[in-house]
């Protein structure tokens, strides 16, 4: 561990529809940053990179597609909405400074990034699980990463969200997957 012949690469992408034409006609693995707006925009390109692969020539077991996501797990919906929000603004906020696509975050506009049709899945457990199965089927995933923050929110919050999700996110979600 970990094995080191024959690794598949999985090639990330921001949602680009030529990044994603040239992936699937290598036909490598794809990973969509769905860090932004509403994650089932992301459906056509899932389907762009499928058909394009199978018309290269590529197997459909090869054809892969991951999303990686932002979030943040805590008891209560509440408290991990409140918790996210300022390392959150703090990090767009840097962003939008350098790239002209971007916007600074204000309150509103984080309610609606951590709402069930915004990227960011944040919430209780529960709610996490379920933003986590509805994005997993809308884009037929066959990988989910969900990315929490590091170094923006005390270290013992960090520990209790990594706690919360493999306690209790992974096992609803691999639950609920198994029974399908």
């Amino acid at each position: 561990y970990p094995r080191a012949i024959d690794l598949p690469i999985w090639v990330a992408t921001g949602g680009n529809i030529h990044s994603t034409i040239n992936i699937a006609l290598k036909g490598l693995p794809i990973v969509y940053a769905v860090i932004g707006g509403n994650p089932y925009a992301f459906k056509p390109l899932v389907n762009a990179y499928k058909q394009v692969g199978k018309e290269a020539g590529h197997s459909e077991d090869k054809l892969k597609v991951g999303a990686h996501s932002w979030g943040y797990i805590a008891e209560t919906t509440e408290k991990a909405k409140n918790d996210f929000f300022w390392p959150t603004k703090q990090l767009v906020d840097n962003i939008a400074r350098t790239r002209e696509s971007w916007t600074e975050m204000d309150r509103r506009s984080y309610e609606y990034m951590v709402s069930d049709q915004g990227a960011m899945i944040v919430g209780d457990p529960k709610l996490v699980a379920k933003k986590i199965i509805k994005l997993v089927e809308e884009l037929q995933l066959d990988r989910f990463m969900l990315h929490l923050p590091t170094g923006s929110v005390p270290h013992e919050d960090l520990l209790k969200a990594i706690k919360l999700y493999g306690e209790e996110v992974v096992p609803i979600v691999r639950e609920y997957f198994a029974n399908k």
